[in-house]
């Protein structure tokens, strides 16, 4: 995961949104990430004021040579500290 890949800022709200998930074995409701659920809920409870959750998506080339890689990272001063793969191939 690098700095180069961050795409866009997003919200907590934006992000649980696009990433439902709704699978029997959950429960009946639709959950954030899925089986990655308590993944996200810990990197949630690692963010502190003035950290942002950023998309990230690795370069084109990547994809390519089936290494790509995609998610939502928690940055925090510029730096990434957490991070959750959502697609790669």
């Amino acid at each position: 995961m690098r700095k180069e890949w961050l795409q866009k800022m997003v919200t907590a709200a934006e992000v649980e949104a696009a990433h439902m998930v709704k699978d029997d074995r959950l429960g009946p409701d639709p959950v954030p990430f899925g089986f990655k659920n308590e993944r996200w809920r810990a990197m949630l409870a690692q963010m502190e004021e003035g950290d942002e959750l950023w998309e990230f998506r690795s370069p084109v080339e990547s994809w390519e040579h089936l290494a790509g890689r995609a998610g939502i990272a928690l940055v925090r001063q510029g730096e990434i500290i957490n991070f959750i793969v959502t697609m790669m191939n």
